[in-house]
């Protein structure tokens, strides 16, 4: 095995063993996980139950009833049609926002909040739970990814950003400007003097 061979095997072995590198969650997934959080344990013992969701923001409800599907519990609409009643969960969102703030060299802090009010059904229709949750979580993001994180078809998904820092709105394009302007100086300059003089 010769030395490029065994550098090779040593690169690959190295990457292969190197954690995948963890791309930035889009807004939608960070309110997904604040509605699971919110929700998930509400339902706690029923293998079975029906769902009442508001028609707005639908990817968290298909968030919650994959979890709820997958730890073996069964979930139906609630206009659906069922030999017997069922306990019944149904939830409205209340507030969402998405909030951008500016941050050091070209990055942002965002936020993502989420609100919903919830109330948990016997199957004999009384209310045994009614209560608020709010969840709200925050970091930092490059100002070029958020078009990325954002999904327009979903207003709620996206937010304002701040205007670019005085150095990018100013100082940038100044200095953009005086090096366009030294470059076509220093172009003519030098094709001049390259000229051969006529006589």
């Amino acid at each position: 095995m010769n030395r490029v061979t065994c550098c090779t095997l040593l690169l690959v072995t190295i990457g292969g063993l190197m954690p995948a590198i963890a791309q930035t969650p889009t807004n939608v997934a960070i309110y997904q996980n604040h509605a699971v959080a919110c929700l998930i344990a509400v339902p706690d013992t029923a293998s079975a139950f029906t769902l009442d969701s508001p028609g707005v923001m639908t990817f968290l409800e298909s968030a919650l009833v994959t979890r709820w599907t997958t730890a073996g519990a069964a979930v139906f609409r609630a206009d659906s049609s069922l030999a017997r009643p069922l306990p019944s969960l149904k939830y409205n969102v209340e507030a969402a926002s998405v909030t951008y703030a500016a941050a050091r060299r070209r990055r942002l802090a965002r936020t993502v909040s989420l609100a919903l009010q919830f109330s948990w059904t016997s199957s004999s229709g009384q209310i045994l739970r009614s209560e608020r949750c709010t969840k709200s979580g925050g970091d930092f993001i490059l100002r070029r990814e958020v078009l990325t994180l954002e999904t327009p078809a979903y207003p709620e998904t996206t937010g304002d950003q701040p205007p670019a820092g005085w150095t990018r709105r100013y100082l940038e394009p100044i200095a953009l400007g005086a090096a366009t302007v030294l470059t076509v100086f220093l172009f003519f300059n030098l094709r001049s003097s390259r000229a051969p003089s006529g006589a």
